[in-house]
């Protein structure tokens, strides 16, 4: 195992900045403090390499592994530094892509260049987000249009919902801080343009949209064509989403290393001629490195095709100029680059998946294909592609499970028909745009491109309908690293075929298991409540082991934020498919009676509308879940309720019993079954009382 990685060395730097990152992304050190340790550690290897001997190779080694994760933590730390953020004044901003429409308005990205404040002009360098109302001056707007506004940005934060994307951290790795929405008279344009490589891609992007636009293709198929070759989702309809996904194929609407893999790939097919001599291998390189950033601008310089057009050109310099260059050496330098531009590379999803994948398809698949022999060339490509799609989805299943809580199960069938279609698709696509005022090609092409989406949307709409394509899983932290040691000693034993490394396996495999096990255990006894943070629709959640019920004020849709919030919470506490009820609504069950407004759960009393509610001596809800504060009289009650409010910003003192979901998140309590409880709805006299206090609903 030693020798494999000393032929992979920048496979260790990479791991080792990597650890840098994970803590200085924790733990803050001060630049002067980084630098000096910096400056040691290079002191000391200085020193020991005009000394070296044998006897200080570990420390050596040991040095560099201790400098590069220092190196981590000192870049992490100043590529987050937080920019000055001035609150009030004139703020000039240029817009760095084209407003998005959303539900109720336009959002874009803009680039804050200056702020005039009390006489004075201060620069900036901060980038944030704007709202900008639907209104038909908006149109104006372009990528590098720079307009001017006084509102004062407010900080991003989250709704505090249990198991909700952390849409602030998110946002953070973007350095992206704060918001504003800019009403129609917030706002005022200027004449001047600000010229970047940026703006000047977005404004390509839009330009070949438009192209795309003007052909004969139908909405939908220009959608799906405008995500695939160019990389651009935002008029993507939910339901084309939801099928790729089902049938897992949503990795081709996101233009990543696959896509920049088949633009190489064809390069190579038509080119691949010129690695036959060095001089010509050169021209090869060049060329090749030049087409995929070129592809990387025509996508707007999306970070992904960033990523895999950096990640591509290492792997096509190393390969080429060294014929016995490691695959993996050139992969872990790639990975290295990437990280020192940005850091927070490290954190974002499709960087983790991007070379999970990578590593799957180059380690797994070989040694897959092996394990049939297919002598026909149609079957041998299929078990090709099956191969490779199975030994990408073995890599990126952890990951997977772990961020969107499902697996599709037919994604090898998926594959079989996407991939192939997608090499087609790509070069397809791209040369509409190369021959759009050459008709009567452009007329072939665009016939030929919508019915071949027509084709694979059919197909992927048949394999979401089978039974049971999608699973939904999940995994928590500790889940996701003891699979990960799992599978990394399994690929260990199928290298090294060492017992040891099987037997290791078989360790995290068990401990995975029984984590799952005590987990589920531990649900069984658990009973929960949850008030989530939702304004517009104040919702309670309810959980008795694995049953669940959602009271909420007016129905809630499938395709709402607040259902996908539900539905994180059940498949991250593996609950039952939830209840949903409305807090007007007459229900009682094992474990629940709701009834005009009043709810008894498992022990707990809960008011759901303070205004039905007569209190008496002998009868207190244990809480009373309100819109807004109302007059509320701690001494009416024997025993004092909390006070749970839903759509109130104003902040109160805990000695009030009163808590606020807007100001500090989702209310949540717990506490374990009841033993041999006698809840309320199984007794008369609570049922009296129930009658009784809501006598003037």
């Amino acid at each position: 195992m030693e020798n494999t990685f000393q032929k992979i060395p920048f496979l260790r730097i990479a791991l080792a900045f990597a650890i840098g990152i994970v803590v200085g992304n924790q733990l803050h050190l001060t630049c002067t403090l980084s630098l000096s340790i910096l400056a040691t550690l290079l002191f000391l290897l200085a020193v020991t390499h005009l000394k070296y001997r044998y006897q200080l190779d570990s420390f050596f080694g040991l040095t560099v592994h201790l400098f590069f994760i220092v190196l981590g933590v000192f870049i992490v730390n100043n590529y987050n530094s937080e920019p000055r953020f001035h609150k009030q004044g004139i703020f000039v901003g240029t817009i760095l892509e084209t407003p998005q429409e959303k539900e109720n308005s336009y959002r874009s990205t803009i680039s804050l260049s200056g702020v005039k404040s009390s006489d004075s002009l201060y620069s900036t360098n901060e980038k944030m987000l704007v709202y900008f109302p639907k209104k038909e001056r908006l149109k104006t707007l372009k990528p590098g249009s720079t307009i001017l506004f006084e509102t004062t940005p407010r900080q991003i934060e989250n709704y505090g919902n249990p198991y909700e994307f952390n849409y602030k951290n998110y946002l953070q790795n973007k350095r992206i801080y704060r918001q504003a929405f800019l009403s129609e008279e917030d706002w005022a344009p200027t004449p001047y343009k600000s010229r970047s490589i940026r703006t000047e891609a977005e404004l390509l992007r839009e330009h070949l949209l438009k192209i795309y636009h003007r052909q004969n293709l139908r909405a939908n198929e220009t959608e799906i064509l405008s995500a695939l070759t160019l990389g651009y989702k935002q008029d993507l309809d939910p339901e084309t989403k939801r099928i790729f996904s089902a049938a897992g194929a949503m990795h081709v609407l996101a233009v990543s290393g696959l896509h920049v893999g088949i633009i190489f790939m064809v390069y190579s097919f038509f080119f691949g001629f010129l690695r036959k001599r060095k001089t010509s291998r050169f021209i090869f390189i060049v060329a090749g490195v030049l087409l995929l950033w070129t592809y990387a601008g025509l996508t707007g310089f999306s970070p992904s095709v960033m990523r895999a057009a950096t990640m591509f050109s290492i792997v096509i310099i190393g390969t080429n100029l060294n014929r016995r260059a490691n695959i993996y050496n050139s992969l872990a330098a790639s990975a290295l680059i990437l990280l020192l531009i940005n850091p927070n590379y490290l954190f974002e999803v499709g960087f983790q998946l991007s070379y999970s994948a990578v590593f799957g398809i180059v380690f797994l698949q070989p040694k897959l294909e092996k394990l049939l022999l297919v002598n026909n060339k149609i079957l041998k490509f299929i078990w090709s592609l099956f191969c490779v799609s199975l030994a990408a989805q073995i890599t990126t299943f952890p990951l997977t499970v772990f961020y969107f809580n499902q697996f599709p199960t037919f994604f090898w069938l998926s594959n079989i028909v996407i991939i192939p279609a997608v090499t087609l698709l790509i070069p397809m696509g791209l040369s509409l745009l190369i021959f759009s005022k050459i008709t009567l090609i452009s007329n072939a092409l665009s016939f030929l491109v919508g019915g071949l989406i027509r084709v694979i949307y059919i197909i992927l709409e048949n394999i979401e309908s089978l039974p049971y394509s999608t699973l939904n899983i999940s995994l928590h932290s500790t889940e996701l690293l003891l699979l990960i040691l799992f599978l990394f000693f399994t690929f260990l034993f199928v290298q090294k075929h060492l017992v040891l490394y099987l037997k290791t396996a078989g360790i995290f495999l068990f401990a995975f298991t029984l984590s799952i096990f005590l987990f589920n255990l531990s649900q069984h006894h658990k009973r929960e409540m949850y008030v989530l943070n939702n304004s517009q629709n104040p919702s309670i959640m309810l959980i008795a082991g694995r049953t669940n019920y959602v009271i909420s004020k007016t129905p809630i849709a499938e395709d709402d934020f607040l259902y996908r919030n539900i539905q994180n919470i059940k498949n991250k506490k593996r609950l039952n498919t939830p209840v949903f009820l409305l807090s007007g609504d007459l229900h009682n069950d094992q474990y629940l009676l709701l009834q005009n407004g009043l709810l008894f759960f498992e022990g707990k009393s809960l008011c759901l509308n303070h205004e039905r509610l007569v209190p008496y001596p002998n009868f207190s809800p244990d809480y009373i879940i309100a819109e807004r504060n109302f007059k509320f009289e701690p001494t009416q009650y024997k025993n004092v309720p909390k006070l749970i409010l839903t759509n109130q910003y104003r902040s109160f003192s805990e000695e009030r019993n009163i808590f606020s979901v807007k100001l500090k998140g989702a209310f949540y309590d717990k506490w374990n079954s009841p033993k041999n409880q006698i809840t309320p709805h199984q007794t008369g006299k609570n049922k009296q009382k129930l009658a009784v206090s809501t006598q003037n609903s």
